[in-house]
């Protein structure tokens, strides 16, 4: 099969921020990741964070590095260093995630937040107290290994990578059974957004301008804002009259269906969720964030960053400062990137020039 995307794929992915490639990967390599995971995790066991000899695991890290999905990247984005982990995501029959999808962008810290929207700073979005659940010094990593600042400066509060692939170890072609969900088409207004944000000078990311880090619903429940506020909005207008999926309650979702074998990639800005499990049978992906090759990165390739699982690769995937020449800027590197994501693409720039930044 090819390992270039079609003029219709290639307009498809621009506009829609995702593609599905089918049969990305070999079944027999399938099969054997599938009976690893299967042995590692409890049957009725979500985790975000799996034991790390299975995140490593090459039967594991073959899903990717021998799959039509690397080709493409390779093709259509450029280099990138070699996957070193990545998130097993498996999400049980019958599990419901606790309520509603929540879409995001990935990169932001996500922990213990006050439970009370009274106790919040309006704005901002930071606890009154922020020393009780950030920490000191702001240092406390999230729940899902996040960090609350990438620099130290503090004018980034968000990760980045270029491109989220995903590869279904079962079929995932009946809506409502747990598949990824995305807002298709809300990549190019995040890009807008981080646009706006720089051209404020303020904060890139939660806690800058349109984007408060923690947030109440009308209900009072309080909970960590994976999204600019402008982004909730517009999804919700766009799904306005939109066709309703059987078994599919979530309008400004567009359901990632997936066989076997198949991968899904997605732009960072894509925003993106998991979805309850209505099915029989667990949801098993694993998700790989590959960031494109930066030459003047001394740390590209380097085990420290964890490239394939972290969301943060200009920080060590433990949060760990790394040091770098007084030539190169890895923030202010990946900030531009945000504002410009089609830049890290070498063969799909071009095409995506006439692409409306506001996302029409």
């Amino acid at each position: 099969m090819s390992a270039q995307l079609s003029h219709a794929e290639k307009l498809s992915f621009i506009h829609d921020g995702y593609i599905v490639i089918k049969q990305a990967v070999a079944e027999d390599v399938v099969n054997d990741a599938r009976k690893l995971v299967q042995s590692y995790l409890p049957e009725h066991e979500r985790r975000l964070l799996v034991p790390p000899e299975l995140a490593t695991h090459p039967d594991i890290l073959a899903l990717f590095r021998q799959s039509r999905a690397a080709d493409i990247l390779r093709s259509e984005m450029g280099p990138f260093p070699d996957v070193v982990s990545c998130q097993v995501a498996v999400t049980p029959a019958g599990d419901t995630l606790g309520g509603d999808p929540s879409p995001h962008v990935d990169g932001s810290w996500s922990g213990k937040i006050p439970a009370s929207a009274t106790e919040i700073e309006p704005g901002r979005g930071r606890p009154r107290d922020a020393a009780r659940y950030f920490g000191e010094n702001d240092d406390k990593r999230g729940d899902n290994d996040g960090q609350l600042w990438i620099d130290p400066d503090r004018r980034l509060s968000i990760g980045s990578y270029t491109a989220l692939v995903g590869v279904a170890l079962n079929d995932q072609l009946l809506p409502g059974c747990g598949q990824l969900g995305v807002l298709r088409g809300m990549h190019e207004p995040v890009q807008a957004c981080f646009r706006r944000q720089r051209a404020a000078g303020g904060v890139i990311g939660p806690e800058g301008p349109d984007w408060p880090r923690i947030k109440a619903t009308p209900g009072g429940r309080t909970y960590c804002n994976g999204l600019p506020d402008t982004i909730r909005e517009l999804a919700r207008e766009r799904a306005a009259g939109a066709k309703k999926i059987e078994g599919w309650p979530w309008p400004e979702l567009t359901p990632v269906l997936l066989a076997r074998g198949d991968a899904v990639i997605a732009m960072h800005s894509c925003p993106h969720t998991p979805t309850p499990n209505h099915g029989r049978e667990a949801r098993m992906n694993v998700y790989f964030r590959i960031r494109r090759l930066r030459p003047e990165n001394p740390h590209e390739g380097s085990r420290r960053v964890g490239h394939g699982v972290n969301d943060h690769p200009d920080r060590g995937y433990f949060g760990q400062f790394l040091e770098y020449p007084e030539t190169y800027d890895p923030w202010q590197t990946s900030i531009e990137k945000m504002c410009d994501h089609w830049s890290e693409w070498d063969g799909l720039k071009s095409l995506a020039v006439g692409v409306d930044s506001e996302g029409g």
